[in-house]
């Protein structure tokens, strides 16, 4: 069943409106450099050396099963009536359009115009301002770029919810898309625990309602640690996830394998093997002083 495909691990990968990032990972890089030795984040050890890279987890790869159906890219299906098929998943022309809107209010509320410029107003201009106010630790790269989910996978998901909760409104299902806008930190390992509480009281002096935390650190496949927020203003849910470089790199090279592995299609002998590929990337994965230690959390009545 579709629902037994779902995995935690949702990847960041998909926005469809590309747009100039900042920091860029050269002015990153310059100012890790800067950083005075000791700081968490210093690229070198208390006595000036440099500190060794993190493991190149290519080494711990297996090799992908090949289907050449499943390496076929494959494009949305609209039809003259309005419908909407994708990999799968079928969307009325009500549906597809009630997701349009939904879509097109969701953009609003992340901040950017037509144009795709930002102002003072919208999420990801506040999570810029928390980002300026953290000790430690940065916004992904990219984040701009990154910030939206793909509206295509947006209405996958939207498909997913109206097959199993036929009867709910469609704003209702919509509000349980909760990475329809999404935002990653980075944090060294060693600092990691500390600044990632750093950032959750931040955004709660912002004026953002934790709904759910669900660490990850102790699951074979998947190593981070993802947030629900709410914003009160615009009744926009969004997530946060808190990662090290590591980590989050490890997320990255196993974004394929988690795309086939939520693919209706995939076969069940196939899965196994995905989700064994899946753990071995993670086995690699520094564990950060205190994220295991790190709880769970859901609001009450969420």
């Amino acid at each position: 069943m579709i629902q037994d495909r779902m995995v935690d691990q949702e990847q960041p990968w998909d926005a469809d409106r590309p747009r100039e990032a900042q920091p860029q990972q050269a002015d990153l890089s310059a100012r890790l450099e800067r950083l005075p030795v000791g700081h968490p984040s210093s690229p070198y050890r208390d006595d000036g050396t440099h500190k060794p890279p993190p493991p190149d987890l290519s080494k711990y790869e297996l090799p992908i099963p090949e289907d050449p159906d499943l390496h076929a890219v494959e494009q949305p299906r609209f039809s003259p009536d309005g419908s909407w098929d994708y990999r799968g998943r079928h969307l009325t022309p009500e549906q597809s359009l009630a997701a349009d809107r939904i879509l097109t209010q969701r953009d609003a509320n992340e901040g950017r115009d037509a144009e795709g410029n930002y102002g003072e107003r919208g999420l990801t201009p506040a999570m810029r301002r928390i980002e300026d106010q953290l000790d430690h630790g940065h916004l992904v790269e990219d984040t701009e770029k990154f910030a939206l989910k793909d509206p295509d996978s947006f209405k996958e998901k939207f498909a997913d919810l109206i097959i199993r909760n036929p009867d709910k409104p469609y704003d209702e299902l919509a509000h349980e898309i909760h990475d329809a806008i999404r935002y990653t930190f980075i944090f060294s390992t060693e600092g990691y625990t500390d600044s990632m509480w750093d950032t959750h009281r931040k955004a709660e002096a912002a004026g953002y309602e934790l709904e759910v935390r669900r660490s990850s650190w102790t699951s074979p496949e998947y190593k981070g640690v993802n947030s629900r927020w709410l914003d009160p203003a615009s009744g926009q849910l969004f997530e946060i996830q808190f990662h090290t470089q590591e980590s989050w790199e490890a997320k990255q090279r196993t974004h394929q394998t988690y795309e086939r592995i939520k693919d209706p299609r995939t076969p069940a002998d196939e899965l196994r093997t995905l989700r064994e590929y899946q753990k071995r990337i993670s086995q690699a994965v520094e564990l950060p002083p205190g994220a295991t230690d790190i709880p769970d959390y859901r609001r009450e009545g969420r």
